[in-house]
């Protein structure tokens, strides 16, 4: 009788802690939406461009930045500045891109750090060739002289990497080549831009590169 009387004891107290268990798992869930509906409210969603104060523009590109690195992640603060220096979250707007980056660089750090490079750099690479183009402009790391050779360079291992077909890269370098012929001081860009990348197809070989554009642009 008592070894029965001792399974039903240890029994019981099994149930009243697994209800107890998730009791606490229950309010932690609850907790957790509540904590991320609150930084969505903040403009802490996944691309940075969420609600913002009504003020928020008018403050400075490093106000700004400080804003968002108070509400949302490392990786949505580097998307944020990516977008709102390219014009794309609603009213707001970073005016000088290398003045944002470097606020977040020098007040980031370890892990923080660490992600909030990675995301800016993932977000930069897989941007269209149009707006990788003005996104590095902007950030002026570039030699302005040097840039479309680069970015010639570099795009086919954007094709190889991100599997690109041959109707995508038509599309890109066409929009690449209206936005350089927009701007008088872009005009040299692109016919640099297509010389690095034949440059860059021919030394590759064109290895996992479709063999249509590689027949098209290698010459």
């Amino acid at each position: 009788m008592k070894t029965i009387e001792m399974a039903c004891i240890k029994s019981n107290i099994f149930a009243a802690g697994t209800f107890l268990a998730r009791g606490v798992w229950s309010c932690l869930a609850v907790v957790a939406l509540f904590s991320t509906a609150m930084l969505a409210s903040c403009g802490g969603d996944k691309d940075g461009s969420g609600n913002f104060p009504k003020d928020f523009n008018s403050k400075s590109d490093e106000a700004k930045v400080a804003y968002m690195m108070e509400n949302a992640s490392p990786d949505s603060v580097a998307r944020f500045i990516c977008r709102a220096a390219l014009g794309e979250v609603p009213g707001v707007r970073i005016d000088t891109l290398a003045t944002a980056t470097l606020y977040a660089y020098e007040t980031y750090k370890d892990e923080n750090l660490q992600t909030f490079a990675q995301a800016y750099d993932s977000f930069a690479d897989a941007l269209p060739l149009d707006k990788k183009m003005t996104l590095r402009k902007l950030a002026a790391m570039d030699d302005p002289m040097a840039l479309g050779y680069q970015l010639g360079l570099e795009y086919v291992n954007s094709i190889r990497m991100d599997h690109k077909n041959a109707k995508t890269v038509e599309a890109e370098i066409a929009s690449l080549k209206k936005v350089c012929a927009q701007n008088p001081e872009d005009s040299a860009m692109f016919p640099r831009f297509m010389k690095g990348f034949e440059v860059a197809l021919q030394i590759d070989g064109g290895s996992d590169v479709p063999k249509e554009i590689f027949n098209k642009y290698a010459r």
